[in-house]
Formats: C-alpha cells, sequence, structure tokens
C-alpha cells in the first residue's frame, strides 16, 4: 500500500507534469500517448517504482517472460514426407541382374502354361473330345466339305445313341461305295427295328418316319436309291446321310455295329477356314 501511495503522489508532482511538457510540441495541447515499448506490456512491478528528477521510471518487463516458451507445429508442413529421399539424391538405375532374372522367370512362367495346356488338350482328346473333318458332301447342308467338328467319344456318353444324332462312325472295309475310314452321317434306324422304304417315304416298324428338316426336301428322303426291307440286328444302327442323293450309307454297307462309332458330334467349329461355333440339334 505505501508503494501504491508514493506512485500516485509521484504522478501529481510538478516535476512529473513538466517532464510530459517537455516532450509536447509547441503550440500542441494534445495529451502525449504513452511510449510503446515493441508492443511490449509493462508490468509494474511492487517496490520498483522510483521516481528519479520527477519521472516515472517503472522497470519494464516482457509479459512472457519467465514462462517456458513452446514451439507450435507448422501445419503447413502437413502431408509432407519428412523422410523422404531428397530430390537432389542420385537415382540408381536397375541392376541387370534382377531385370535378367525377372525374364528368366516370366520365361519359366509362359512354357508352364503352354504345357499344361497342351496336356489338357491332349487329355480331353484322348478320353472325352476330338477333332474331325468333313471330307464328304454327304452330310449337305447340315455339314459342309471342310468343316471341323468337335465329337464327343462314345466311351464317355453313358446314354445309349439316340434317333436323329449325327456320329461319327467307321465304315465297313468291304463298303461298295467307300471302303474303309471314317465318315459322319445320322441315325435314323434303332437295334431291333424293321426299316424301308416305299416311293420317297421311309418306314420304321409300320411308321412313318418323321424327319424334321435332317434332308434336303428339293431331293427327298430316299432320292434314286430306295432303302430295302432291313431288320437291323441287336446292336447296329442304321445311317443316312442327310444328302440323300450323294451319300455313301446303309443303304449300301448295311447296319453298323456299336463298337464302330466313334463318337457324337456337337458343334461346328471352323467352317471355309475361319472359326464358326454352332451347336448341332440331335433331337428327333
Amino acid at each position: 500500500m505505501q508503494s501504491i501511495e508514493l506512485y500516485r503522489s509521484s504522478l501529481s508532482s510538478p516535476g512529473y507534469e513538466s517532464a510530459i511538457k517537455m516532450n509536447q510540441v509547441p503550440g500542441d495541447t494534445r495529451e502525449q500517448p504513452r511510449p510503446d515499448f515493441g508492443g511490449v506490456r509493462e508490468t509494474e512491478v511492487a517496490g520498483t517504482v522510483s521516481p528519479v528528477a520527477g519521472i516515472d521510471r517503472r522497470l519494464v518487463v516482457p509479459s512472457g517472460a519467465g514462462r517456458r516458451s513452446r514451439r507450435r507445429p507448422d501445419y503447413r508442413l502437413r502431408g509432407l514426407d519428412l523422410d523422404a529421399q531428397s530430390l537432389d539424391a542420385p537415382i540408381h538405375p536397375p541392376r541387370k541382374g534382377g531385370s535378367r532374372l525377372r525374364r528368366r522367370h516370366l520365361l519359366v512362367k509362359w512354357v508352364v502354361i503352354v504345357a499344361m495346356t497342351v496336356a489338357v488338350a491332349v487329355l480331353l482328346r484322348e478320353l472325352f473330345v476330338q477333332p474331325f473333318s468333313v471330307s464328304s458332301a454327304a452330310m449337305s447342308p447340315t455339314l459342309r466339305v471342310g468343316d471341323q467338328v468337335l465329337v464327343v467319344k462314345s466311351s464317355f456318353l453313358a446314354a445309349p445313341v439316340h434317333r436323329g444324332e449325327i456320329v461319327v462312325f467307321s465304315r465297313p472295309n468291304h463298303s461298295p461305295c467307300l471302303a474303309g475310314g471314317t465318315a459322319a452321317e445320322r441315325v435314323v434306324g434303332l437295334p431291333g427295328e424293321t426299316i424301308w422304304s416305299i416311293g420317297d417315304t421311309i418306314y420304321v416298324n409300320n411308321h412313318r418316319l418323321n424327319e424334321r428338316g435332317w434332308y434336303n426336301p428339293a431331293i427327298g428322303q430316299v432320292a434314286s436309291t430306295p432303302i430295302h426291307r432291313t431288320r437291323i440286328p441287336p446292336g447296329d444302327y442304321f445311317m443316312l446321310g442327310d444328302n440323300r442323293a450323294d451319300s455313301c450309307d446303309s443303304r449300301w454297307f448295311g447296319a453298323v455295329s456299336r463298337s464302330s462309332i466313334v463318337g457324337q458330334v456337337e458343334a461346328i467349329v471352323l467352317r471355309h477356314g475361319h472359326a464358326y461355333f454352332h451347336l448341332l440339334s440331335n433331337t428327333p
């Protein structure tokens, strides 16, 4: 309290007022502002007011003094990887040994893929399917000369052969038209049935054979070669080509045994040297 009273008395002293007037410009009656110490706030400290020559000389203490300063993080550096390699650092080219090793691994990988593809193709050919090239016009217009077809092997087929299916079979060696070799024709007679033709109509077991677009209507069911009355032995099948005017079939060499059938034609995959996929309908 004593220091406060002393400070108040110094403010009202004549010496203090004269010191203020000395800092004023002549003719200026405005009150002079208190001096600014660079934004540093003045703090009065008890017991430090020492009026000398009538002037208040107070101890100036920075407002932040005595407190521990903390450096705030610079948020402008967010997203920067300070541990990343400098852009000025030299970039070393990849070693030739590593590139050669990668090429070797890629080559081995492709060799394995090709080998597996060939193995699967060979397995499918030996056990399930095989390609067949049509070499005659006996099945025209369904199959044309040069067509590549897929044949499902008979050993893989659990179901019996049905009427209307197109099969590949081995021709008998005693055939008067084309001896030996293989052919693709349609099954029209089943084991135990009796088949014959009258005029241009085929009969099976006293019923007219209902063919759904198998043959060319312009040529007819039998064309110029009739079917003599034939009883098909057990286990044999009667074959006819769709092109009845130009087909070496069972009308010439008789019924074909089940063991002579290679497989069933399922689809055409190549025609005129171009990819051509067409599933064949084998329903009667």
